[in-house]
């Protein structure tokens, strides 16, 4: 998303990352991906339990395909091998209009299922 800022903002998309997380993870996260968006917490899990977002089983988080690419993030500087309180917690994507219609909603089936941008660029632009 970051490489496609440009994009993102000339649909007047606002990313926002939801963690579960404490603000300390938060932060270290923040600090690590150097994300440019914002984090909001929802430690209690409401958001997650409302968009349907499950845990993983222990199976589809080291699983071969898993591993790889936590190994190609690693490697590339992509990712990092501190992780937040909950390892098997999944998350989603989640578009919401100004007037707060979902436009689009994906739940992850595995910590690697996410919608592409242009999957979320075509979902604005429908």
């Amino acid at each position: 998303m970051r490489q496609r800022q440009t994009e993102l903002a000339d649909r007047d998309i606002q990313v926002k990352i939801v963690s579960f997380d404490s603000q300390e993870l938060a932060r270290q996260y923040v600090k690590s991906t150097k994300t440019p968006f914002p984090v909001l917490l929802d430690t209690d899990r409401k958001l997650y339990r409302g968009y349907g977002f499950e845990s993983a089983p222990w199976l589809k988080l080291i699983g071969p395909i898993s591993i790889m690419k936590y190994v190609w993030q690693i490697l590339t500087g992509h990712g990092s091998l501190m992780s937040g309180s909950d390892w098997q917690q999944l998350g989603g994507d989640v578009l919401i209009d100004p007037s707060g219609i979902v436009l689009m909603h994906h739940a992850s089936s595995g910590p690697h299922d996410r919608p592409t941008v242009d999957d979320i660029l075509t979902a604005c632009d429908s």
